[in-house]
This record gives structure tokens, sequence and C-alpha cells, in this order.
């Protein structure tokens, strides 16, 4: 896709009753009460920016171009697709000539580049032609369900509303200012479409298959969510009850967060904020008294992201009983997709831990305290104990269906009973199957190959299990021993878990202590023992630690020499030498000065952006002489500082979590068009797991983990694979 492409503007306005963020396009367009209000577009015909109203003959000359297979494009061209076919072609009966195969959405391209989501956001960011600043007052107006006011009547109330609507014939000064604000919006739309760089035919490619995985959607089981949404509402309702009842009513719901921390504040309990981290962190002191321990178990229950899902799905559902629009595809900055609504990148595994009964005419699950089967009355003496498992969400789903007492009664935690069936919730449409799979260990892989380090290559490829490999480098242990320990226990050896699962997810971009308690909270390893095995594995990986880079020798704090090298080092010699492309290995940075811009290229030939990025003297005593290293970016993470468009930190380890996140979606995205080619339409695709929904009968298992595993040329010879897949009816993780 060349600069010399005849490339359209669109942009819709448009009314629905249904709240547009918190129930999604698909419902606001399906919805009886939505209408076009105008369309704004630019056909670059010498005419400017038009504007077209429902009033006015339909936009024939944009219909002849749109038919002519020229490019479009929008802000955020999944929305404008949704209205064209729901209240265009459906109601208006225009033809369908707007295609997700002719789309270039220039948010899509923005985002590939590494600027703000929002359309005003980035305008300010490129000093191009700004967003009408009035136009958010405009939309409340015209676009959205109002309160009466006086002097402004309102007209069509909502049914069980007090609210109504303004007419765009009732204001006509208003209406001519919001037709402004629509053509100024395509004016600004195609001003940063000038401004950015243009899709390779790849990304291109990548991102109409993101959008017609998002107009597609999954489906979910109805009847089951439902049930759940009904069952969490009444366990919400009893949590309310009695947090009311323990706090002698100070706090009256588990959601009032300001009132439980004041109350908590009686009992010695000081905290500013109540979110998960906070959560798990007060109920291990073990000094907490029976109250204060039962509300803040009550809040942590409550605002569980298994809750927030169910009721997000139920409010998400669209006229088919599918939720669409699940991903933004480069919402990271990385390449990586970010999701949206149900969240299905991070759904919880986690449930209550089980039984499964012994009988042979029963072998159900419950819950993991009882004595006896609820569902045949035998003993619990001889079932062991047992983690949740998918293996268990069909009959829990029996239970959530029969309502919440049955829940109770067989699973104990109702709330956690729910949250380990999220997964399940997401199922095949009739008469078709969902084919999944996911990627080996694929950012340990990628990180091994980059890094050049042989030792962890070859164990990828001879299909090791990386976590005992990894252990044993630290302990001494070969996996002979661990072998031998399996075989004599019939579990795999601690260490695999508190040893080598820390040091994989945690030290491969340069993480230190917090890095390895992220991943291990066990409190089997004292602070010293735990910085001497991150001491022991980085002697076992010295080309990761190349590749991290730097700018000295020796430690940070007593230099032997100063160098640049790595990732690092090549960051720090482009922007001392911009045009100059400086090349660590397989990954190189080189600094555009006019757009002042650093260019990270991948293997692939995608590069990553790093705006505005700066060297700053040396200056910072833990780090003599070294430069430091930061450029602007959009925030999305409160965690590593306020949210929006600021100035961020780069060095070699963020540069390293970064190329191997980006080389990884790369790989990902290569699969994904890979499957989808050969007839396996991808419903669900979350870092390394894509999930594709077929007619039953149709593929398998094998074929897709192969198609999965093609490689592109430039990644020939990797050790990268897909296992673990399987076809089943409903969305589960193993």
């Amino acid at each position: 896709v060349g600069a010399a492409m005849h490339l359209i503007e669109l942009d819709f306005e448009t009314y629905s009753d249904v709240d547009l963020p918190a129930e999604g396009v698909a419902r606001y367009v399906q919805h009886p009460s939505a209408e076009v209000l105008m369309l704004g577009y630019d056909l670059h015909d010498g005419h400017g920016p038009q504007v077209w109203l429902p009033y006015m003959p339909p936009p024939t000359d944009l219909f002849a171009v749109l038919a002519a297979g020229h490019y479009w494009s929008a802000w955020n061209a999944a929305f404008e697709l949704e209205v064209w076919h729901w209240l265009c072609v459906v109601r208006l009966g225009w033809p369908p000539v707007l295609t997700v195969e002719r789309c270039v959405c220039t948010q899509a391209r923005a985002l590939a580049y590494a600027l703000p989501k929002a359309l005003g956001k980035t305008a300010l960011v490129l000093g191009t032609a700004p967003k009408d600043p009035r136009g958010e007052e405009l939309i409340k107006f015209f676009c959205m369900p109002n309160k009466p006011v006086k002097k402004r009547p309102l007209i069509a109330p909502i049914h069980g509303s007090s609210k109504g609507r303004y007419l765009l014939g009732m204001y006509p000064q208003e209406a001519a200012e919001f037709g402004e604000y629509c053509r100024q919006d395509v004016v600004a739309e195609g001003a940063i479409a000038r401004r950015i760089p243009w899709l390779s035919p790849f990304e291109l490619a990548f991102h109409q298959s993101t959008l017609r995985t998002n107009l597609r959607g999954l489906q979910v089981d109805v009847p089951s969510v439902t049930a759940a949404a009904e069952l969490l509402r009444e366990a919400l309702a009893a949590a309310d009850e009695e947090v009311n009842w323990l706090t002698r009513g100070e706090v009256e719901t588990v959601g009032q967060l300001s009132r439980i921390i004041k109350w908590l504040a009686k009992w010695g309990i000081y905290t500013d904020k109540l979110d998960a981290d906070a959560l798990d962190a007060l109920l291990a002191r073990q000094d907490l008294q029976p109250a204060p321990r039962r509300v803040l178990e009550l809040r942590k229950s409550a605002g569980s992201a298994g809750v927030k899902k169910v009721f997000s799905m139920q409010q998400r559902m669209d006229s088919r009983g599918r939720v669409p629009h699940l991903y933004t595809y480069c919402g990271a900055r990385t390449g990586r997709d970010t999701a949206e609504a149900v969240q299905p990148q991070n759904m919880t595994k986690k449930g209550p831990e089980l039984r499964w009964c012994e009988d042979m005419n029963c072998r159900r699950p419950y819950a993991q305290k009882l004595d006896v089967c609820p569902w045949c009355g035998a003993s619990a003496a001889f079932s062991k104990p047992a983690e949740w498992s998918y293996k268990a969400v069909e009959f829990a789903l029996d239970c959530i269906r029969k309502g919440l007492r049955q829940t109770a009664a067989v699973f104990g935690d109702p709330v956690l009973t729910v949250s380990g069936c999220v997964r399940g919730l997401f199922i095949a449409g009739p008469g078709m199957q969902l084919v999944c799979s996911d990627y080996s260990s694929i950012e340990s892989v990628v990180t091994a190959v980059l890094a050049g380090e042989e030792w962890r290559i070859q164990a990828f490829r001879e299909k090791k299990d990386i976590y005992l490999v990894s252990a044993g480098k630290i302990t001494g242990r070969t996996l002979e021993e661990y072998a031998a320990y399996l075989e004599a226990h019939g579990s795999k050896h601690p260490d695999r878990q508190k040893i080598g699962k820390p040091a994989e997810l945690g030290l491969g971009f340069g993480g230190w202590l917090n890095a390895w308690l992220q991943f291990d909270d066990s409190g089997t390893f004292s602070e010293f023992e735990i910085k001497e095995n991150i001491k022991a594995w980085r002697a076992a990986s010295p080309m990761i630690v190349e590749l991290w880079g730097g700018q000295v020798r020796g430690t940070p704090w007593a230099p032997t020499s100063f160098e640049l090298f790595g990732l690092e080092g090549a960051i720090v010699a482009a922007l001392r030498w911009p045009g100059t492309r400086y090349t660590y290995r397989l990954i190189s940075y080189e600094y555009d000065k006019r757009r002042d811009v650093l260019l990270c290229h991948l293997p692939s030939g995608r590069a990553l952006a790093y705006h505005r990025p700066r060297l700053h003297a040396p200056g910072d005593a833990n780090r003599p002489g070294q430069c430091k290293i930061t450029y602007e970016g959009w925030n999305s993470d409160s965690s590593k500082g306020a949210v929006g468009w600021r100035v961020m930190d780069l060095y070699g380890g963020r540069a390293t979590e970064n190329v191997v996140q980006g080389v990884s979606r790369d790989l990902m995205a290569h699969g994904a068009l890979n499957v989808e080619r050969a007839g396996y339409p991808i419903v669900l695709r979350t870092h390394d797991e894509l999930a594709s929904e077929v007619p039953i009968g149709f593929g398998s298992v094998e074929e897709y983990e192969k198609l999965m595993g093609d490689l592109p040329a430039w990644a020939a010879g990797w050790p990268v694979r897909a296992a673990g897949g399987y076809i089943s009816n409903r969305y589960r993780k193993d």
C-alpha cells in the first residue's frame, strides 16, 4: 500500500439510545433507535470534504468510487463498517461497497506508529489539523440521550426513562456547527494520514484479519451467561448485607471503597487503595481480626475479574448471541493486540479447590472442604484433593443454571465458581467447533534466538522442559535427577515451580529481586538466596545479558571500561549519530532526525517507533558515565506512571522486552494469516494462542498446529512450535 494510493476518508456521526462505550458498537448500531445523522467524506477529487445529511439524495459519487475498488480510511474503521452495514445497507438500502478488503484504518496506522488511540491526542502529538474542541459537546447534545433541560425541549422519550433526544432540525445553529465538526474530523484524519507511515502489505493483511475477527465475534453460552449474571447479583447482594452487618452500617456495600478504607483504619489497618495487589498484601497479614479479614475477602471476591467479565459478556452480546470487537490492532507499542470489553487476554484459570468423587457411578467434582460428595453421598475419605480444572466446568455450569443455593452447596464459593467457568462461557456457534492451540514458550524461544544462547536453543529443539533445564543451571541438578524424582513421587520436582518458573518468567528482561517475587511469593527463599539464584541464572545465560547491553563493562557502580554493546549500546550509538543504522545480531536501531523518531527494526522488517528520543548527560551516581535514554509515548499502565502521553525511560532490559514481544507477535501474526488462508476463521487471538471456529468435522489439530508452525523465511530454523491443541465446543485452558 503505497503513498500514491487514492484514499477516501470517511466519518459517520450517529445516534442510538445504547451507551456506546459500555455496550459496544454492535449493540449500538443494531438497536432500533440507531440512525445516521451525517456522513463526512473526502474523495480527493478537488471538491474538498463533503457532508451528507439524511434528507439529501444518496451519495452516489461515494458509491461509485468505492465500487471502483478504491481504498478507504476512517479513524477506528470497525465503527464505519458496522454503521454502513446495519444502518446504511440494511435500513437505507445503500450498496454493500464499503469492504474490509479495501480498508486502511488511519487509527490502526497511528497505533502501529506508537501514537495515541484517540484522534485528538494524535493530532496534538503530530501538530496536524486539530480536532474541533466543541465536538465533544455537540456529540453529547445530538448523539446521546439527554435529560430534560429548561428551554431545550426533548422529543421521543426513551421507554422507561425520563431521557429523550435533540434533533438536528430543532436546533439549526448547533446542527450547522455539528456539520462543520464532522467536516473538520475528515480534515483532521486526512492530515494525520499524510504524516504517518503506510502499513506494509503483510501488516495491512493482518490488520484486515483483525477487523474480520472483531466483526465475526465469539459465540457465548447465552443461558449460562444469563444464569451466572443472576447468581452473581444474588451473591453480591448477600455480600453487601454481610459487609453492612460486619461494619455496623458504616459500609453499606462492597463497592464503597473509601468507606471500607476508613473503617479498616479503625482496626489499625491503613491503606490508600484496595486494588487486587493491595488486597492480596492485606490478606497475607497474620494479625488480621476476623471481621476485617472477612470484609477484605468479600471485597476481593466482589471485585474479581471473573465477576466483571460475566457482566461484560451479558452487556456486550449482540443479536446473534456473540461478543464482537474484542481486540485492538497494535494496541500495545510492540504491535501486540490489546483486549477490549471482556478482556480475553487475562482470563483466570482459578476456581474452587476440588475433590473428584471416587464412586464409579458418580465421578463428579465438589468442594474440597466437604466430607461427603453432595452428588451421591459417598465419603470424601478416599477422594484426593485436586486443583480446579476445565473438566469441572460442565458440572459447575449445571449448578450455576440451577441457582446460587445449588452452586454453594456443591462448590462452596459461588463467585469463585463462576470465575473458574468464565473461559467455558465462550463456545462454538451452532453446528460449529473450536480449534485451538498456542505457541510453546514463544517469548523464551525468541529471547534465546535473538541473544544466540545456544544451550537454550538446543533445549527447545529437543523439546525439553525449559523450567527444569533452567532450574538445573541454577542448582546444579541434572534432568536425570529431576526425572528420577518424578518417577519416585509422581510429581515434578519443586525446583521447577519455585526456581525455574520465576527465573524464566521474571529474569529475561533484566529483572532483579522484584521481578523474581512477581512469580514466586511462596517465601521459600530469603532475599539473599533469591539474589544468588538470579546471579546464577545470569551466569548461565551470558548471551542474554549481552543482549540487554549497556554502556560500561563491569558493574554499573564499578565500571572496568566504557563501551557501547548489545541493544542499549546500539540505541545510544543511533542517537549520537543520526541517520546511521546500528545493529546487534538481528535487531537494529536508526534515528530519523527529521521525524524525531528512533526506529527499532525487527527481523520481520517491521519497525517499533520511539518518539522524541533523547540522550541525557551522565548524572546518575549509580550509573557513572552512562547516559540516560528517554522517549515520548502513550502510557496505558498506571503502575508505570501517569496514564497519557509522557516521557518514559528506555534501557537494555526494556528494549529487550520490547523486541521479544514484537518478534513473538510477528510470528503469531504470520501463523494467524496461515490458518485463516487455510479456512480456519479466527475468533480468539491472545498473544501466543489462536482459536478458530469451523464446521464440525472440518480440519484437525495436527493441521492447525502445522499451519501455526510454518514460519516466515526470516525465522527459518527457529525452534518455534505450536502444541497442546484441542477441538471442543467450549473454550478452555489446560
